[in-house]
């Protein structure tokens, strides 16, 4: 699917990788390491609490501080997780410092604040029920359509903790302009995804369409992003590694949401914390690519008798034909050939960001696989 760069490739054994190995940690690490990125988070608030606007508007502050609560407590925070061990990775051991460290913890806060900007206006636009086992912001009493304003908060938020932890930093435009790209490719594919399901027209749903829906809305903001924020703070990481780290960014994201597709379908609320809706949305999923591509005629007139319906007979008759077509099956193999062409990639760059990506690689493929599945 995505095409192998020309060149030699530079085979490194695992053995020397394991030795850069920061996302392949023990739980107890984890634990540690998520005590030390929560210990950050007050100072975020401070931070916040200083600028000049909402310091003369207090109770401005205090919206955005339950803002902060509710939709940034919770979840693994995996891209800021990223975000910490792509730079511990891909940095000289003796140039990490307590400092560099803080603020690579600041940014992986930035982050999250994307990622919850997303998910409070992705539940809107989905009519979700539930998020991370709670009610949707949105459908919060004191909330409602002031959510689409909080979202703005939010995002405004993110610049202002930027300006004041990176504003003197040489690679700051950098930073910023990474943020402003992911923001701004995962709404085009936000844009995509939702018009798709609403145009009603199955014909479009087809392999090269899906790709390019899921390399705007997943590829830049949920690798891309953390990645390259690690990337810039790291000091000696090769420029010509930059174009072949993007194109593993991008082949992660398509595994990534290739399996929240799966995940959606036939993963239980009580694993996911939501309740699955691409089948009642009628979104352009992996699965429903695949369905179109591979029934038959009669096949055919049941998936468009019940795809993009609400009806609890009718979602089942999807997961049913699903199933029939035998997709769970086809899925794991596609699961192995993306396994197979980000590793084969990976092996082209240097020692420490090819440890990056095997790594990377290994934490998206657990997130499926500690996922209990629903019968």
């Amino acid at each position: 699917m995505w095409k192998l760069l020309n060149g030699s490739r530079c085979f490194v054994p695992r053995s020397l990788t394991r030795q850069y190995s920061s996302t392949a940690i023990s739980t107890s690490e984890y634990k540690r390491e998520m005590q030390k990125f929560e210990g950050v988070y007050p100072s975020i608030i401070d931070t916040l609490k200083k600028n000049p606007a909402l310091a003369k508007n207090p109770e401005s502050m205090d919206w955005l501080k339950t803002i902060f609560e509710y939709n940034l407590k919770g979840g693994k925070k995996v891209r800021a997780m990223t975000t910490l061990s792509a730079y511990k990775t891909l940095q000289r051991p003796a140039d990490i410092t307590d400092e560099s460290l803080r603020l690579v913890q600041v940014l992986g806060w930035c982050v999250e604040m994307v990622q919850a900007y997303f998910l409070m206006a992705d539940d809107i636009l989905d009519r979700s029920s539930t998020r991370r086992g709670q009610p949707c912001w949105y459908l919060i009493p004191k909330v409602g359509t002031q959510a689409v304003n909080d979202c703005s908060l939010l995002l405004g938020a993110v610049y202002e903790i930027l300006k004041e932890y990176c504003g003197k930093l040489p690679v700051y435009n950098s930073i910023v302009h990474l943020i402003n790209e992911s923001i701004f490719y995962t709404s085009i594919g936000q844009n995509l995804d939702y018009t798709m399901a609403r145009r009603n027209d199955y014909t479009l749903y087809t392999l090269e369409r899906y790709t390019n829906i899921v390399t705007y809305k997943t590829a830049y903001y949920t690798f891309k992003l953390p990645v390259f924020l690690g990337l810039y703070l790291a000091s000696d990481v090769p420029q010509h590694s930059h174009k072949t780290s993007e194109q593993i960014c991008l082949a992660l994201g398509f595994l990534f949401q290739m399996q929240d597709d799966y995940i959606d379908c036939f993963a239980s609320e009580e694993a996911t914390g939501k309740l699955g809706s691409d089948i009642q949305e009628g979104k352009c999923t992996w699965l429903a690519v695949q369905a179109l591509k591979k029934s038959t005629p009669a096949q055919r007139v049941t998936f468009l008798a019940n795809y993009g319906r609400h009806e609890k007979d009718q979602v089942v008759a999807i997961k049913m034909l699903y199933k029939e077509l035998d997709l769970p099956a086809l899925y794991y193999q596609e699961v192995a050939k993306c396994k197979k062409t980000i590793l084969d990639i990976s092996q082209q760059l240097d020692i420490r960001t090819n440890a990056l990506f095997e790594n990377l690689l290994g934490d998206v493929l657990k997130h499926h696989q500690n996922r209990p599945q629903s019968s």
